[in-house]
């Protein structure tokens, strides 16, 4: 007998209980003592019988079954909330119709928008008589379990208790598809990590890991404009969180914000002046706003901490370039090579720099490489076409313009290059002709 079991049969005078039985149609006592076995209880069903160490290894089984279902559950109402949150907003954005969005629609919007609102009553009546019978039916089977399963009469531990456990249950179940998302970049494993998460948030609106998670996830999802949003509901919660702060920082970066994604960067190395991935954002948003000097000043903060970090690299290469130092470019782009060869971006710059510096056919070389890792790299087609054009082969060179406004219509640069081009060629068989008629 387990001494941490010692309870006493039911039946006065018997002894400790040793014995359980499963079979679900025994109306005798379910535990019972040696006693009850030789008074003829159960005897008609012994392969059902358990001893208390098998009756133990039972009750936790099923507690995992049960762990199992509600994570099942869980998902289920997480994916419901998704979908409903979702055609809420839907709703929102299609039957809003402020004074000044109709002033600016023409004759064939306004018809569209009249009729879709002539239409509403028929869609709302069908929508909401379709989904409440839906939550009837659902309300009646909850019910119905509840009620069967007389879930209201246990309480085993304080409910406060119950749904801490809940929410770090979920959210411990959340972050292992987020750990194993990060190694495969599965976004599937981060869907799956939002859904458990969006079921613990449901449990404690404000449960701060799981927010933060739920914004990187997004990220990593390329929604981050809900990111950000996340992000902000971490902040909310701990304004100096620097994982949050960079979280956010990245996705204004990502979307094109860079003077924010600065501000927000700024906001992380406040706390920690040597945290790498803020000095890189800061970096990166400095080049893209056209400041090469500043970039290459907090490039090289980065690249003190992790000399190898590729994109850093690449960063203070491409500023460089910008800056017309073109031999250190080719450097810098080099060092980012040496750790991913087939790095598109550090091609590019090593290419476009070899270009700068008359070496065409080198330069060339380099945009051929690009192409093979990425054959739609618009800077790659229109840099070889301008290495072409200086080759005085034209017809390829525009061959290639074309290939690069095709991925990028609004390519100006190769836009400009191929026109100038033309000029030059139709200009050159005029002057070819007028030199025939003499």
């Amino acid at each position: 007998m387990i001494k941490e079991l010692q309870i006493k049969c039911v039946i006065e005078g018997h002894d400790f209980v040793e014995l359980a039985c499963l079979n679900e149609k025994c109306k005798a006592n379910r535990v019972y003592c040696h006693q009850c076995l030789k008074n003829g209880d159960h005897v008609a069903h012994m392969k059902d019988q358990k001893d208390l160490k098998e009756l133990i290894g039972f009750f936790q089984e099923v507690e995992q079954e049960n762990g199992s279902l509600i994570s099942k559950l869980s998902l289920m109402l997480g994916e419901i909330i998704k979908l409903f949150n979702q055609l809420n907003q839907g709703l929102e954005q299609k039957y809003q119709f402020s004074k000044d969005k109709l002033l600016m629609f023409n004759a064939k919007q306004l018809n569209q928008a009249l009729d879709q609102v002539i239409k509403y009553d028929e869609i709302k009546k069908g929508l909401f008589e379709e989904i409440k019978k839906c939550s009837n039916d659902m309300i009646i089977s909850l019910k119905k379990y509840i009620k069967e399963l007389k879930l209201g009469e246990v309480n085993y531990f304080s409910s406060k208790q119950q749904e801490q456990g809940n929410v770090e249950e979920l959210y411990q179940k959340g972050n292992q598809m987020i750990n194993l998302g990060c190694k495969l970049y599965d976004d599937d494993k981060y869907e799956e990590a939002i859904k458990l998460l969006d079921a613990a948030l449901l449990i404690n609106p404000k449960h701060f890991s799981s927010l933060y998670i739920k914004a990187d996830s997004l990220k990593m999802l390329g929604n981050y404009k809900d990111a950000i949003i996340w992000a902000d509901k971490a902040l909310q919660i701990d304004s100096k969180h620097i994982y949050s702060l960079n979280t956010k920082a990245e996705s204004l970066k990502i979307l094109g914000n860079y003077k924010e994604a600065i501000i927000w960067a700024d906001k992380a190395l406040s706390i920690d002046s040597k945290h790498f991935y803020s000095l890189f954002i800061r970096a990166e948003s400095l080049k893209m706003l056209g400041n090469y000097n500043d970039a290459i000043i907090w490039a090289d903060k980065a690249l003190s901490i992790d000399s190898k970090h590729i994109y850093s690299l690449y960063t203070k290469a491409e500023s460089l370039k910008m800056l017309g130092n073109y031999k250190d470019a080719i450097i810098w782009a080099d060092k980012a090579l040496s750790i991913d060869s087939n790095h598109v971006n550090s091609l590019s710059t090593k290419g476009e720099s070899l270009r700068m510096l008359g070496k065409y056919n080198e330069a060339r070389k380099i945009f051929d490489q690009a192409l093979i890792v990425n054959p739609y790299h618009d800077k790659s087609l229109g840099s070889k076409g301008a290495c072409l054009q200086e080759l005085s082969k034209y017809s390829e060179a525009i061959i290639y313009y074309n290939k690069a406004l095709q991925i990028n219509p609004d390519y100006l640069w190769a836009k400009s290059k191929k026109g100038i081009l033309q000029q030059f060629i139709l200009i050159a068989e005029c002057e070819k002709q007028l030199k025939l008629k003499q």
